[in-house]
């Protein structure tokens, strides 16, 4: 799995979550990231939420923060709307004229629109039995500041290949922005993971540990990124690292959830497919996912 931190956030509705205190530990019931109906309420409120034919929409512009481009993005329609896409974005992008993309939130259940292709899927762990013990013993460590920088050449690397997947073209400004972002949120945890007496590590983790959905209202730790850039122990790796976010969640009493981009090309929606594929066979289970088309 490859999550990447440049993932559309929710219309700016205004609706703030309850005010949350300590987190209590324990397992949390699945999540659904169902529509909740006071984002509902709010985003009328706001202003962002629309009929068409009838039916309920929640669309407004945002401003894709690595590449600048300016999207469409639907955070929610009607089931109906969804099963003739065509229609509802021939009447959203009338109402929104310097969109060059749509970006549309879709349920889990649902299949991807018809028009559309799918751009990110998102997924939440299910806790397994502990990793294998790898050949080579690992040695995992939460980030400290004097990992800033190594933490953030990875997590610049997430956004450029993913920006490259969905055929944006990304700034080195726009990068450094995003970066920045993420290493200064203040949910923000990274784990290092190192062989026996290698003072570099060869791969990290970054969670934000206070994410929410705000369509759902649901609270999550996000599993922004994982690298590891040793080929033989990639997978034992990845597996202790995904631990380490898991236990963070389950501390915390909040859900884990990771994410696959769906590369543009058809040769990289069929691998991100099979990487889908994979992690439900180890108990991942997608949660919703969004889909995009380019402006006609």
């Amino acid at each position: 799995m490859s999550p990447t931190p440049a993932s559309p956030p929710p219309c700016d509705t205004g609706h703030s979550p309850a005010a949350e205190g300590t987190p209590t530990p324990g397992t949390p019931p699945p999540p659904t990231f169902d529509i909740d109906d006071r984002y509902l309420r709010a985003a009328d409120e706001a202003g962002l939420l629309h009929r068409v034919d009838g039916l309920p929409v929640v669309a407004g512009e945002y401003a894709e923060p690595a590449s600048g481009e300016l999207q469409l993005l639907v955070e929610h329609a009607d089931p109906t709307l969804l099963a003739r896409a065509p229609r509802l974005l021939e009447v959203l992008f009338r109402r929104h004229p310097d969109c060059t993309s749509a970006v549309v939130r879709v349920p889990a259940h649902l299949p991807t629109p018809p028009g559309l292709l799918p751009l990110l899927g998102y997924l939440r762990h299910t806790p397994g039995p502990p990793p294998e013990t790898p050949p080579v013993a690992l040695r995992l460590t939460e980030a400290a500041e004097a990992d800033r920088a190594a933490v953030g050449a990875w997590l610049a690397r997430a956004i450029r290949h993913a920006s490259a997947d969905r055929g944006h073209t990304v700034t080195d400004a726009g990068t450094d922005e995003a970066v920045r972002g993420l290493l200064d949120a203040p949910g923000r945890r990274s784990y290092l993971v190192r062989t026996p007496g290698a003072p570099a590590a060869i791969g990290h983790a970054t969670v934000l540990t206070d994410a929410h959905d705000d369509v759902s209202d649901t609270g999550f730790v996000d599993l922004v990124d994982i690298l590891v850039d040793d080929d033989a122990l990639r997978r034992a790796a990845t597996a202790h690292l995904v631990a380490a976010c898991a236990a963070t969640a389950a501390a915390l009493g909040r859900p884990l959830i990771g994410n696959v981009t769906h590369p543009v090309d058809p040769a990289g929606r069929e691998r991100a497919a099979g990487v889908v594929a994979s992690l439900r066979r180890q108990g991942w289970t997608p949660t919703h996912g969004y889909a995009h088309a380019p402006r006609p």
